[in-house]
């Protein structure tokens, strides 16, 4: 390995060990209900797109790829952009951390009856049926993510929860045992 890359690794290194003392930071703030959320009028697919641009950058070596898939009638919400941002980058970091051997993720964003989706889909491990209750609290990780020694600090969905009850939405999950999840992200929309 060449410097250049060790560079490289270090600076992606240096980003996940940021984000997940932000993460934990911002997860406690939510807890106390003491995080405010700066809500301004923002475009929903075009805060997607930024996303899963630096997601890509994030998992080039791992060889993963993202397939957004935009739905034809934009959605403009009043949301904080950045916590927005958090809750589809936590959902897709599960998706890939929970699909080892389908390498590709699949993002769509929709608007449909008055509310805007975003959805984050994976062909990975799937969740079973008797946990898909619990896996919106903290510091839950299932069955498959402690047998197969992934990492994760167990907040990561509690966060999504928290980030899109505070916009008015909701999160829904389907899941199979080794087929798959969807996690969806429903948000009111301005009309």
């Amino acid at each position: 390995m060449c410097i250049r890359d060790s560079y490289q690794v270090m600076e992606r290194e240096s980003g996940r060990l940021h984000r997940l003392v932000e993460g934990l930071l911002d997860f406690g703030r939510m807890e106390a209900g003491a995080l405010e959320f700066n809500k301004e009028k923002v475009s929903v697919l075009d805060l997607v797109r930024g996303v899963v641009t630096d997601f890509e950058v994030e998992i080039a070596d791992d060889s993963f790829t993202v397939e957004l898939n935009e739905g034809t009638v934009e959605a403009t919400a009043n949301l904080d952009a950045e916590a927005l941002r958090r809750a589809v980058w936590n959902l897709l970091d599960n998706a890939v951390k929970y699909s080892p051997d389908r390498r590709t993720v699949w993002v769509d964003v929709n608007r449909y009856n008055g509310r805007a989706t975003i959805a984050v889909r994976d062909e990975g491990l799937g969740i079973p049926a008797a946990e898909l209750r619990s896996i919106f609290d903290k510091f839950v990780r299932g069955t498959s993510a402690n047998g197969r020694g992934t990492k994760g600090t167990g907040i990561g969905l509690a966060t999504v929860k928290h980030i899109v009850d505070a916009h008015g939405g909701e999160v829904r999950v389907e899941s199979e045992v080794g087929r798959g999840s969807t996690f969806t992200i429903v948000l009111p929309v301005e009309e």
